[in-house]
């Protein structure tokens, strides 16, 4: 399965007219950016975790990269996570078409971040930049030989 494919869907679904497909819009346009994260980070050799401890794992060593489109890539993950948080879970919000169409902006953007983030010399910059962070910071280190 290719991921990005949720963000096409959420495209659609964002255009739909009704919350239920505004909130799967929010839901799909995260996980489109989550796994294109996800795929990145295990590209570059680190372990990420399974299941919901993958979430912060991945936003807080982007947000830590070292490499400004990259940090702010992992900031907006985090936001957008939250977004979908109250997409998937809280009834008493209201998530509007608008909601719905920012959201999916927002996981376009994250996404060519991370598209760039992927081509040397980046690459290599937030690879190093995050073991160290790993090692000196977080005293968990998930990067392999």
């Amino acid at each position: 399965m290719n991921f990005r494919d949720y963000l096409t869907l959420a495209g659609t679904l964002a255009g739909g007219t009704t919350e239920a497909e505004w909130r799967s819009a929010s839901s799909r346009a995260y996980y489109a950016a989550f796994h294109v994260g996800r795929v990145l980070l295990l590209d570059l050799r680190f372990r990420v975790p399974q299941a919901d401890r993958a979430h912060g794992y991945l936003w807080l060593r982007l947000s830590n990269a070292g490499h400004t489109d990259t940090m702010k890539a992992g900031r907006r993950l985090g936001q957008l996570r939250r977004e979908r948080n109250w997409a998937d879970y809280d009834a008493h919000r209201t998530i509007t078409r608008a909601t719905a169409i920012q959201n999916v902006q927002e996981a376009e953007k994250i996404i060519q971040a991370l598209d760039a983030a992927a081509i040397e010399p980046i690459r290599t910059q937030i690879t190093d930049t995050m073991k160290i962070y790993e090692r000196d910071v977080l005293k968990d280190v998930t990067w392999r030989p």
